[in-house]
């Protein structure tokens, strides 16, 4: 049986670097275009009973950026983290989906050095890759700092420019289209100095040289590769690199300005009784928005007279002690007309804090006291902490509350969740264009449905998200989306272990445990607007942790 290695979303110059070494050693290879200046590189090698050898690099202190792994990995009870709060790490050097420099915590890919060995962090000089030793190390962090060490010793023999640097890293092998790669990405000409202390200098060369050595974007932030650069500075020592950073998560830190959401401006004007009929489409919306203002009837109003409508006056007339009556009266106008929102007072418990920042987000609020609100918040723990929001944990909450007739928002359930896509369908992701990750707002988008086994709110409606084609596990803003098709449903885990989803979300809003979606479903399906219409669609927000 012919052997088949794939590399993905690779640069064409990336791919071209990998064609040589495959085909020096027999294999024949297809570099295929994906979309987006990415491509995919497949090497296939016939089934000749021989072991497939790929050439390394002659320089002992620089690697290639292979991708493939050693047929039978050695067992390791190494605990891989990062040394940043919330930082990118990798847990398994042997997974041939992600580029070696990656994989192995070793963004450089400083590979060979003896030195090496005897450096805090250090994992193993394994073979990863066929043929090619590659260094590990447990945290990503420590290979920033082995680089940032091997540039030092570099510099102690007058090596210092960016030309010298990326041609001694190559052992003395022609790197021009290296040496053209930094420069591009950064700016820099062959001759710019790379001082050992200028940290903007050496971010902006760093993360340019990690980026040719993976073929793609390192996944690793700017407050990792500072740490690391410090604890280069320090040899290694975290007792001497000075407090760790948390890593600044940007964009998901915080729900951007104007997120998405369903609410539609309140008018500040008075409407006129006249405008309030079930005549015409525009008396309906008149209605409708009266009705959103006052906390009763989901946004957007569309002009229609149905159900859900019909039940969302019902609930105000009868507040306004009016009953029997399915016409637009005077009496049932001016009840519209000087409709005043229904109370909300929210205090500083759990409940508070996401109402106040739904409000903040302008997101609508059902405020009637048999309706529920849908919210999953992002990297936070069920006690209302604040968490890493580290990749492939149930570290999500999915919350269901109301507002009670005093006003004050009740949490009415509570489970563990993930708004993310797992490690699995993040590397291995559906779609080629990468995995989906939903953005932070409020969609009226899921209708009552049935997903595979169970019952679920299936996506139904338009959604915007951000897919991650370079695989490093976070919104990436430079490729957003949108669209109803996604299949981006509400679910359960399967029982997965909190800190293993499995295969169990490609992006969906998934509830870890199967008892507790069943108490979900059974609390949602109650509200009195999917009992009037059981084709209505359910509005769910998704925040952020930062802004509560």
């Amino acid at each position: 049986m012919a052997r088949v290695y794939e590399i993905r979303n690779l640069t064409k110059e990336a791919a071209e670097n990998e064609r040589q070494i495959f085909e020096d050693d027999g294999a024949m290879v297809d570099i295929v275009p994906t979309g987006d200046g990415l491509y995919l590189f497949r090497a296939t090698y016939p089934d000749s009973g021989s072991t497939t050898s790929v050439p390394s690099s002659n320089n002992p202190g620089a690697g290639t950026g292979g991708t493939q792994p050693a047929a039978n990995p050695p067992a390791s009870s190494t605990r891989y983290k990062s040394l940043v709060q919330g930082g990118f790490f990798s847990l398994d050097p042997y997974d041939k989906t992600v580029p070696v420099s990656i994989r192995c915590n070793n963004p450089g890919a400083v590979n060979g050095a003896s030195w090496e060995k005897v450096y805090p962090g250090y994992v193993d000089t394994s073979e990863t890759t066929p043929g090619n030793k590659t260094t590990i190390f447990e945290a990503p962090e420590y290979g920033v700092a082995v680089w940032w060490d091997l540039l030092r010793r570099y510099a102690a023999k007058g090596i210092s420019t960016v030309g010298d640097i990326i041609t001694t890293y190559g052992g003395g092998q022609d790197y021009s289209n290296y040496v053209k790669f930094v420069k591009a990405q950064t700016g820099f000409d062959e001759t710019a100095r790379v001082g050992l202390d200028d940290d903007a200098v050496l971010l902006a060369f760093g993360k340019a040289m990690f980026r040719y050595e993976a073929g793609r974007a390192s996944p690793l932030s700017d407050e990792q590769i500072l740490y690391g650069l410090r604890l280069g500075r320090a040899g290694g020592d975290i007792s001497k690199a000075g407090p760790s950073p948390t890593v600044n998560q940007n964009a998901e830190a915080r729900t951007e300005p104007n997120a998405p959401s369903p609410l539609m401006q309140a008018t500040s004007q008075r409407v006129s009784a006249s405008s309030l009929t079930l005549d015409t489409r525009e008396g309906v919306m008149a209605i409708q928005q009266q009705l959103i203002n006052a906390g009763y009837l989901d946004p957007p109003a569309d002009g229609a007279y149905g159900p859900v409508t019909k039940w969302a006056l019902n609930r105000l007339l009868e507040r306004a002690g009016i009953s029997g009556t399915s016409a637009i009266t005077t009496e049932v106008a001016d009840a519209l007309r000087n409709a005043q929102p229904l109370p909300l007072a929210s205090g500083d418990d759990l409940a508070g804090k996401i109402v106040k920042a739904m409000q903040r987000n302008n997101y609508w609020i059902a405020r009637d006291p048999a309706c529920v609100n849908i919210v999953y918040v992002e990297g936070m723990n069920p006690d209302g902490t604040i968490n890493d929001n580290r990749n492939n944990v149930f570290n999500d909450l999915r919350i269901v509350f109301n507002i009670e007739s005093s006003g004050r928002p009740a949490i009415k359930g509570m489970w563990e969740a993930t708004t993310e896509p797992s490690r699995k369908w993040t590397l291995e992701p559906m779609n080629p264009g990468g995995a989906f990750h939903i953005k932070f707002g409020q969609y009226k988008a899921w209708i009552k449905g049935w997903y595979h086994t169970h019952d679920a709110l299936i996506q139904t409606g338009e959604i915007e998200g951000y897919r991650d084609p370079n695989k490093t596990f976070r919104r990436d803003l430079n490729y957003p989306v949108r669209g109803a098709d996604f299949g981006v449903h509400q679910h359960w885990g399967y029982d997965l272990p909190h800190d293993d989803m499995g295969n169990s979300s490609a992006g969906c809003l998934v509830g870890r445990s199967t008892a507790g979606h069943k108490e979900f479903m059974s609390i949602v399906l109650q509200d009195p607007r999917y009992v009037a219409n059981p084709t209505y669609r359910f509005i769910t927000a998704v925040l952020p942790a930062g802004d509560l």
